[in-house]
This record gives C-alpha cells, sequence and structure tokens, in this order.
C-alpha cells in the first residue's frame, strides 16, 4: 500500500529570468521568500507556499542539484498548471492585482457550485490558477 500524501511539499518551476520572476511570485502574488540554504545566491528562490514551498530554478540549475534525474537538460521543468485556494470574497482584490500587474488573465469564471475561476500566467507561461469555493 502506498503512502499517504499529506500535502504538497514543493512546487519547482524552471524560470527564464530570475529576478523578473522573483518579483512577480513576490509583488503579484504576495509571497515570502524564503531562504534555502541549498541554493547558490543567483541561481534559484524558493518562497513559502501556504504550507509548503515554491522553488523557482534557472535552467541547468535542477540538474546541477539533482543529478541524479537522467534525460537532456531540455526535459526537465515545461509547463506546469498550479491552483491557488483564495476566499471567493477576495476575488476582485485578486482581478485588480493581477490588471495592475498587467497579468494575461482568463475570467472569472464561475460554476454551479458557486466557484470562481481565474486563469493567468506567471513570466515564463507558466498556467496559474485562483480559485475559490464558498464552505
Amino acid at each position: 500500500m502506498p503512502p499517504v500524501i499529506k500535502q504538497i511539499a514543493e512546487v519547482a518551476l524552471v524560470v527564464s529570468d530570475l529576478e523578473v520572476s522573483r518579483h512577480f511570485y513576490k509583488e503579484v502574488l504576495g509571497l515570502r521568500e524564503f531562504h534555502y540554504p541549498a541554493l547558490k545566491p543567483g541561481t534559484g528562490v524558493t518562497f513559502h507556499l501556504a504550507n509548503g514551498y515554491l522553488g523557482l530554478w534557472l535552467p541547468g540549475e535542477w540538474k546541477r542539484m539533482n543529478p541524479h534525474i537522467p534525460g537532456p537538460e531540455g526535459e526537465l521543468g515545461g509547463k506546469a498548471h498550479i491552483v491557488f485556494y483564495i476566499d471567493p470574497a477576495e476575488e476582485q482584490e485578486a482581478l485588480e492585482t493581477l490588471r495592475r500587474h498587467h497579468v494575461k488573465f482568463w475570467g472569472p469564471r464561475y460554476n454551479e457550485r458557486g466557484e470562481v475561476h481565474v486563469d493567468f500566467e506567471d513570466p515564463d507561461g507558466h498556467m496559474l490558477e485562483y480559485w475559490g469555493r464558498k464552505v
């Protein structure tokens, strides 16, 4: 029987410009930076993400930190879809923040369960989503 997964520990993304992505995740999404001692300065950045972490890596750094993973460098990273749970009462604030920072987004869209979904992109085109549901 497999172990019970209790939460996501970290989501890691390969990014093209570390400082642009650092600004996006810090200023647009409001994440707090975590100083991860294993990262060489200028090669990656880690943020607190709810009860886990979000790691941003420059190309090549993921392979350097994880040499046991086989495959050519181009196969590491790629596109992702990360969903952030928000309080539906904060929908307008979320939309205003995306607009203020000129972030490409789609929505909001709603369903019969009262859920709100707003899809948007980070600077590297990773698909992100705000999802809110009335409890």
